[in-house]
């Protein structure tokens, strides 16, 4: 995969959790713009950094419409790009988790739909340190 230089708006999703953000006492970070903008691959990776810079032995959850068009959109781009960057990540494709462990660290990111108000059963009770919610809107 073949990136260009990350733009502004870019880098501030990249990086509203780093040290000297002026976002960094954030809890809530909402990206929007054109269609094919990076947004999704800008948040799945700042969001996994922020992960692994703020807790070990966690666990998160990447929600999206459906689990597929999670995989599809985010996922699928999204893990090549770790491992690249030396993270390693287990798909557990039954139980619709990934396992990313780097530097001795490991975290969980359960993957959920919310097609509709059902859908809120399927996360309600868990304990999460983070969601990154994908194409909610």
């Amino acid at each position: 995969m073949e990136f260009r230089p990350f733009s502004k708006k870019q880098m501030q999703a990249l990086t509203w959790w780093c040290r000297g953000s002026p976002y960094e006492a954030r809890s809530a970070v909402i990206c929007d713009g054109a269609v094919r903008s990076g947004k999704t691959t800008c948040m799945g990776v700042s969001f996994v950094a922020w992960s692994f810079y703020r807790y070990s032995g966690q666990t998160f959850a990447l929600c999206g419409k459906t689990i597929r068009s999670l995989r599809r959109n985010l996922i699928h781009l999204l893990l090549p790009i770790l491992e690249e960057s030396g993270f390693h990540c287990i798909q557990k494709l039954s139980e619709n988790r990934i396992d990313i462990s780097s530097h001795g660290k490991t975290n969980r990111y359960y993957l959920f739909g919310g097609k509709d108000e059902s859908s809120a059963a399927l996360i309600q009770g868990m304990t999460l340190a983070g969601v990154l919610f994908d194409e909610v809107a």
